[in-house]
C-alpha cells in the first residue's frame, strides 16, 4: 500500500466507493487522516470502522482539506456532482487518487500512458517488458490495481500508470519520468465540455515530463500539435521503423494489427527514454499474452477463430480490429456513441457478414446493410452462434490454403444497455464461445 503521510491529520471526503475510492480511503486512514465517505449508488460490504459513512450534506465542509473523487463521477461537465460543485465553491481541492499517489514521495520511477485507444495494452506491454529485463515493475491507475493499493518497488523499480482523461484533469501534481500519448480521437466529449476540453485533458500529461526526449507521441493530427508545442521533450512514433525491426518476428495474436505496431513502438521508445537495455525484443514480445477483452484470442475450430475485443467501445477502436484480420464475421452494436460506428464504417473490406446486437441493433443494421450482409440478432449468444454457423459453412466451401475466418466481437459501442460493463460483455461472449467449442469437440469425439 502507498501511504500518503502528508495527509496525516487532514480531513478528507471521498466520493465514490469503487476500487479506487476504497483503496484511497484505506491509504488515508493508514496515514492518520480523518475520512468521510459516500457513494450515491452502492455501499461496500466492508467499510473501515475508522471512516465515517455519511452523505455530503453531513460532511464537515468547513474542515475539509480535499475531496477525493472517483474518475467516473463528473466534477465539472456535463453537470458537476453536487458535492463537487460545493467543493469548488468553497475552494476545496478536488483531486484523484493519482494525485494522492503523486504527493506520496514514491521512490520508483513512474511512467504515464494515455490516449483514446490502446492505453491498457501498451501499459501492460511496457510492464511485461521491464519485468522481463529483470527489473521490478507493476501497473496501476486505470488498469489493474488502484494506485494506492500498489507497493512501491523502490528506486530500482518502475510503476506504469494508465491514465484516463478523467484522471488527468484532477491530478495537478502529475510528474513522470516518461510519458506517452498514443492517439487522440473524439471520446467522452460530454465529460470535458467538448473536443477542445478533451484534447486539453489528454495534452496535460505533456506538462508532467521534465527530461528531454521522454514524451512519446502518436502520429495523428492532435498528437502532432502537442509534439510541436513540446519540441524539446517529444519523440514522434514512426510505425515504419518499428515494422522493419519486427519484420522477422512471429508476434502473438494479442499484438496483431497496425495499431499494435504503435503500441510496440511506444514500448520501445519508453525503454529508450529510461535507458533500458532489452537484449532480445523477439523474446519479450512473443511472450506477451495480452489482456482480456482486447483482441483476445479465445480459440479455434474448423478454421474459424474467435476474437474477444469487447473493450472496443467506439468506432475508432473497432476500426483497428477490423483492419487486422482478412475475413471477418463481425459482432457489433450496443449503445453507440455520438459518432455512431465512426471510422469502423471506413474499413469494411474484410467484413464478410455483420451480426448486430444491443438496443441499437436495428439502427446499426440499417447503417451496415448497404455495405455488407447483416443479420439483426440482439443477443450475443444468437449473434455468435449465427456467425459460427455461417463462417463454418463458408470455410467448408473454400479451397485449402485460403484465409481463415474470424468471428470478431468488436462492438464499437458501449455495453450498458445489456451488461454491467465491457468486461461483463466479453465474459458472456467467452462463455458462448466455450460452449460452442465444447459442443463441437463432443461431436468430433462422437464420430471417432
Amino acid at each position: 500500500m502507498i501511504i500518503p503521510h502528508h495527509m496525516s491529520g487532514k480531513t478528507v471526503a471521498i466520493l465514490g466507493l469503487g476500487r479506487s475510492g476504497m483503496s484511497a480511503c484505506s491509504a488515508l486512514l493508514a496515514a492518520g487522516a480523518i475520512c468521510f465517505i459516500h457513494d450515491d449508488q452502492m455501499i461496500p460490504d466492508k467499510i473501515p470502522s475508522a471512516a465515517s459513512a455519511a452523505p455530503p450534506e453531513q460532511w464537515p465542509w468547513q474542515d475539509l482539506d480535499a475531496l477525493v473523487i472517483s474518475p467516473g463521477i463528473p466534477s465539472l461537465y456535463p453537470t458537476p456532482h453536487p458535492a463537487a460543485a460545493k467543493a469548488r465553491a468553497n475552494d476545496i481541492p478536488i483531486i484523484s487518487d493519482i494525485e494522492l499517489f503523486m504527493q506520496s514521495n514514491i521512490a520508483a520511477r513512474v511512467i504515464g500512458i494515455t490516449g483514446t485507444n490502446g492505453k491498457s495494452t501498451t501499459t501492460a506491454l511496457i510492464t511485461h517488458i521491464i519485468n522481463q529485463c529483470g527489473m521490478s515493475a507493476c501497473a496501476g491507475g486505470n488498469i489493474g490495481m488502484p494506485v494506492m493499493a500498489l507497493d512501491d518497488p523502490g528506486a530500482d523499480g518502475v510503476i506504469v500508470l494508465e491514465l484516463s482523461s478523467y484522471q488527468l484533469e484532477i491530478t495537478p501534481s502529475l510528474r513522470l519520468d516518461a510519458a506517452a500519448i498514443l492517439n487522440i480521437t473524439p471520446d467522452h466529449l460530454d465529460r470535458h465540455g467538448g473536443w477542445a476540453g478533451y484534447k486539453a485533458a489528454k495534452a496535460s500529461i505533456a506538462h508532467a515530463v521534465t527530461t528531454p526526449k521522454t514524451l512519446i507521441i502518436g502520429d495523428d493530427d492532435s498528437c502532432g500539435e502537442i509534439a510541436e508545442a513540446f519540441p524539446q521533450f517529444a519523440v514522434k512514433i514512426d510505425p515504419a521503423i518499428v515494422a522493419a525491426r519486427l519484420s522477422n518476428m512471429d508476434l502473438p495474436p494479442s499484438l496483431y494489427g497496425r495499431h499494435n505496431l504503435m503500441n510496440i513502438a511506444t514500448a520501445m521508445l519508453i525503454c529508450d527514454a529510461l535507458s533500458l537495455d532489452v537484449s532480445t525484443w523477439d523474446a519479450v514480445l512473443t511472450s506477451f499474452h495480452g489482456l482480456a477483452h482486447r483482441m483476445e484470442w479465445l480459440g479455434e475450430c474448423d478454421g474459424v477463430q474467435f476474437i474477444n475485443d469487447s473493450k472496443a467501445t467506439n468506432g475508432m477502436a473497432a476500426a483497428k480490429a477490423l483492419a487486422s484480420y482478412p475475413m471477418i464475421y463481425w459482432i457489433v452494436g450496443g449503445q453507440m456513441k455520438d459518432d455512431s460506428l465512426g471510422e469502423a464504417m471506413q474499413v469494411l473490406d474484410h467484413v464478410r457478414y455483420a451480426f448486430t446486437i444491443g438496443e441499437q441493433a436495428e439502427a446499426c443494421a440499417t447503417m451496415l446493410t448497404p455495405h455488407v450482409s447483416v443479420e439483426t440478432c440482439h443477443s450475443i449468444e444468437k449473434a455468435t452462434r449465427s456467425a459460427f454457423a455461417i463462417a463454418q459453412k463458408d470455410q467448408l466451401a473454400k479451397s485449402a490454403g485460403a484465409d481463415s475466418a474470424t468471428i470478431l466481437l468488436s462492438p464499437a459501442a458501449a455495453s450498458f444497455d445489456q451488461f454491467n460493463n465491457f468486461e461483463h460483455r466479453g465474459n458472456v461472449f467467452r462463455q458462448v464461445v466455450n460452449s460452442i467449442l465444447g459442443e463441437t469437440k463432443s461431436v468430433e469425439l462422437a464420430h471417432v
